[in-house]
């Protein structure tokens, strides 16, 4: 979806090629290798699902085969919720409007390119409160956030687990303008305040997550 940069279209070939020697060296016994599928808000139009589709085939191939990995990742990192309707308002076109309706659409894709009888994991560390956001495209310390479902196994069809693979209260960016590495969508109006640079602990906002989870704590 990022070829029109020209970094990531300069970058893409390593990065298949990377990816695949990743499967290659941590594709051992009893080792579960899921591929990152991103979520629904970025890959769930029919035309998204084509592309990725496409490429995680090229990228399987050079791993060794579709067999190489168990399944997909969604949603790491992210907000989306699994069940309610907040894509409808956010994204209108999008039919995949959150993650339960992401994977399902997701699995039979695969299916029609022969990547058959993959199961996914979702990540749940964020997302239980829906509504939250005005762009669908906001990922960084969405206010209002709260803890999603417990992780656990086999919790719905296609879904081989949920997992809190982002660690609640881990900071995804830092909201200050004048410090390295900030990006604008920190201190967008979809982001919490005064949160420390990605990967900090973010004290407050860890605070939230708890007062807001859904199923509650």
């Amino acid at each position: 979806t990022n070829m029109n940069v020209p970094a990531c279209a300069e970058a893409r070939n390593t990065y298949m090629e990377s990816v695949a020697y990743a499967i290659r060296k941590l594709g051992m016994p009893h080792v579960s290798l899921y591929l990152d599928a991103a979520h629904s808000g970025w890959l769930g139009w029919d035309g998204n699902r084509e592309k990725a589709t496409k490429v995680w085939k090229q990228v399987l191939k050079l791993a060794g085969g579709v067999d190489s990995i168990r399944g997909f990742a969604t949603n790491v990192s992210n907000y989306t919720p699994l069940s309610n309707r907040d894509g409808l308002g956010l994204e209108p076109t999008n039919p995949c409007y959150n993650e339960h309706v992401y994977i399902k659409k997701l699995y039979f894709t695969l299916k029609d390119h022969g990547i058959k009888n993959k199961g996914f994991i979702i990540d749940t560390a964020r997302n239980g409160k829906g509504q939250l956001r005005k762009a669908w495209g906001a990922w960084c310390n969405i206010k209002g956030a709260g803890l999603g479902e417990r992780p656990q196994a086999a919790p719905t069809q296609f879904v081989d687990a949920y997992f809190w693979v982002k660690p609640p209260g881990e900071s995804d960016g830092v909201s200050d303008p004048t410090q390295p590495r900030f990006d604008p969508d920190c201190a967008s109006g979809d982001s919490a305040k005064d949160a420390p640079q990605a990967g900090q602990w973010y004290q407050s906002y860890f605070l939230d997550l708890v007062r807001n989870a859904t199923p509650p704590l």
